[in-house]
């Protein structure tokens, strides 16, 4: 039997080699499915693990369980267990079909939802929480998503979930090796909080910046001048962009903005195209210090409608049709500030409430033109932007350290698992 590049020790000495059982070899009683949700029930009785509790990153959580009511036969029936292990039974996508996740908490009112397939691991074989990685690893997902049988949705039963195979260590080493990777996941969860905190941090002090509720003083301790409300389109230039999809190529030499390349909290998302710069696109060219907002949104959401880029000091950005190009008037608005303003909730809400569409979601930038900006004078403008600045740091910071320590998890996988 094959072992795993990346081995734990005991005594200094390796543990034996790993061995290979079915799903089904592993259970200790087979698999079952849950009980019928019934939305008249919902909000009182059992807590209910669902299909959405598969897809998160760590294990099923209990304060996140809504109630249902059930007979207590029914939930006697259907009752989960520390260490139990649940599979979604369908997906609207193929890869999505059975995830699992892993219950180990130790209420007595815990039951499971029918659209999902429960197995009780052996715990004399198998440690859950190591289980709960090793179902997740590449090679069982694929087993998994190969006997998913697809029509309008793609499913899977019982039966086909028992004959996957999965390779493991005797209970020592796959203790070692579940705390280890649970220490990881823990780091991943503290940098989590702390980068949602920083986001729900900067939109709320953001709320009381152009509400006016939190003011800036002067070096010498002084109150700035009042601010003034002018239109959006007194203070900024602006310019309609062309399309431009049939200059992208591997070989271009320019970063190219289109709707995909926008983030909702106004980032570029570089998702790898690249544009030539000829004698067309070099009239959609950016400079640095410049603004960039997508008028459409490709869902209904509109999540995106008025997101804004600005343009850093490599101006290697080309832009595409359905983005406005914004040229800051530097007499009566500083970009920095321009950037955090149109970015905040506050006005993204006034560009989506004149928005149009039904399947997608776009705006006319003369009817944005029109918009009220309040206008702090540029001294302010300038604390401003340089203390929300200092907070978006922060949040890149700890962004940074959560996609590192998520790589060194994915690559620790790749060497504990076989």
């Amino acid at each position: 039997m094959s072992v795993p590049r990346l081995r734990f020790k005991d005594d200094g000495v390796h543990y034996s080699d790993w061995q290979e059982s079915s799903l089904l070899e592993l259970s200790e009683s087979g698999f079952t499915n849950g009980v019928f949700n019934d939305p008249v029930k919902v909000g009182r009785g059992y807590k209910l693990i669902n299909v959405l509790d598969m897809y998160i990153e760590s294990t099923i959580d209990e304060k996140r369980l809504f109630l249902v009511e059930l007979s207590e036969s029914e939930f006697e029936k259907n009752k989960a267990e520390y260490g139990d292990i649940f599979f979604t039974r369908s997906s609207l996508v193929k890869e999505g079909i059975a995830f699992s996740n892993v219950y180990l908490g130790r209420s007595q009112d815990v039951t499971f939802d029918g659209h999902l397939i429960k197995m009780s691991p052996r715990k004399d074989l198998i440690n859950p929480i190591f289980f709960n990685y090793v179902l997740r690893t590449s090679k069982v997902r694929k087993q998994l998503v190969m006997r998913g049988k697809t029509a309008t949705m793609t499913t899977i039963g019982q039966a086909d979930i028992a004959t996957v195979n999965v390779v493991f260590p005797l209970l020592p080493e796959q203790t070692k090796i579940a705390n280890f990777l649970t220490a990881i996941d823990e780091k991943i969860t503290q940098l989590t909080q702390k980068y949602d905190l920083l986001k729900q941090y900067k939109k709320g002090i953001m709320q009381q910046i152009f509400s006016q509720k939190l003011r800036f003083k002067d070096d010498d301790g002084r109150e700035f001048p009042e601010w003034e409300e002018k239109k959006l389109g007194d203070v900024v230039d602006n310019y309609g962009g062309t399309a431009l999809e049939e200059f992208v190529t591997e070989k271009g030499t320019h970063n190219f903005i289109s709707i995909g390349n926008y983030e909702k909290d106004g980032r570029y998302f570089d998702n790898g195209q690249r544009i030539a710069l000829n004698e067309k696109t070099k009239l959609r060219l950016l400079n640095a210090g410049e603004l960039v907002m997508v008028l459409n949104d490709k869902t209904s959401s509109g999540d995106l409608i008025g997101s804004t880029l600005l343009i850093p000091e490599d101006n290697k950005y080309i832009y595409n049709q359905r983005s406005e190009r914004l040229v800051c008037k530097t007499e009566i608005i500083d970009s920095k500030y321009a950037w955090h303003l149109l970015n905040s909730p506050k006005f993204r809400k006034l560009i989506y409430s004149i928005s149009q569409g039904g399947t997608q979601i776009y705006v006319n930038f003369p009817s944005v033109k029109k918009l009220n900006a309040p206008i702090p004078s540029l001294p302010e403008q300038a604390k401003i932007a340089n203390f929300l600045t200092a907070i978006d740091d922060k949040i890149t910071q700890t962004k940074t350290q959560l996609d590192a320590v998520k790589l060194y998890k994915k690559g620790l996988l790749q060497q504990l698992f076989v």
